[in-house]
């Protein structure tokens, strides 16, 4: 597996994330902005108080998609030969990348489910090797090769 190409494919997907959420910022920006000199009924207000609820809330999520972006430039996707963060371990059900938090992807044919270093699964796969087991949500998993 070309784990720098794999580095670059996450690093890109966080950076549409980002750009798609600046987006969604600067639209509800705009719809918030009410010109004073119109006229205003109460419906334009409840309008102008929601789209400032979702201005707050993709500040958010815009916050924590550019220190997740940081995280995963800082993971090392070096080869590896046990379980560690920048790990792509591959077992007889799933493969997973861990260092990053990442929903279900397809990458080279491969469906691979990003594992953060907070993420309960980690500890059980941390430090593992080829050949070894480790059991999670009453699922056993053998990894059978780590890149």
């Amino acid at each position: 597996m070309d784990k720098q190409a794999l580095h670059a494919f996450l690093v890109e997907s966080q950076q549409v994330i980002i750009r798609d959420l600046e987006e969604k910022i600067a639209l509800d920006s705009s719809m918030a902005d009410i010109d004073e000199n119109d006229t205003i009924d109460p419906e334009d207000l409840s309008h102008q108080a929601e789209s400032a609820t979702l201005k707050q809330l993709f500040t958010q999520k815009l916050a924590k998609a550019k220190a997740d972006l940081a995280n995963l430039e800082q993971v090392d996707f070096s080869a590896k030969t046990s379980a560690l963060p920048g790990a792509v371990v591959s077992t007889e059900k799933f493969h997973f990348v861990l260092g990053y938090a990442a929903i279900p992807f397809e990458f080279e044919n491969k469906t691979i489910v990003g594992v953060s270093v907070d993420s309960p699964i980690f500890p059980e796969i941390k430090g593992k090797q080829i050949g070894d087991v480790f059991a999670y949500s009453d699922n056993t998993y053998t990894i059978v090769e780590i890149y």
